[in-house]
């Protein structure tokens, strides 16, 4: 079966994007390659740049890159990763981890739809969405 796992662009702050979240989500960069390491040729000032590479960590996956589009903001990539935890503990490490130097849209807290929930815009601008099923929720 196929699975759909994101892909970030990050303009420009790809490495540090990964590093962040290598930190903030206990996780690993498993490949990194630049574009100097393409067999096609591209503009000089590419070439530092990573064309691609893939993001683990024990609740979420994504592969990202530099991108090619130069006509946009460093870090402006325009996703949201929506994260379902099995621990509230860890729901908020992850949280506090990931607004540092971010923006906190909706501080974690129970639904009417039956989850302990929070959004958090991070200092790259991606866009956050972490639950974790809550037992005894009041509506």
């Amino acid at each position: 079966m196929s699975k759909i796992k994101p892909h970030v662009t990050f303009h420009g702050v790809c490495r540090e994007a990964l590093g962040f979240y290598s930190q903030a989500l206990n996780g690993e960069i498993k490949t990194i390659a630049t574009f100097d390491e393409s067999p096609v040729e591209f503009p000089n000032h590419l070439l530092s740049r990573v064309m691609h590479a893939e993001f683990e960590s024990p609740e979420v996956s994504f592969y990202a890159s530099d991108g090619l589009d130069d006509s946009l903001a460093q870090g402006s990539g325009d996703v949201a990763f929506h994260v379902s935890f099995e621990d509230e503990k860890r729901q908020n490490e992850v949280f506090m981890a990931l607004s540092e130097m971010g923006q906190i849209v909706m501080p974690l807290d129970y639904t009417f739809w039956k989850v302990r929930f929070g959004m958090v815009t991070d200092k790259y601008g991606i866009r956050w969405m972490l639950s974790c099923p809550a037992e005894h929720v009041e509506i």
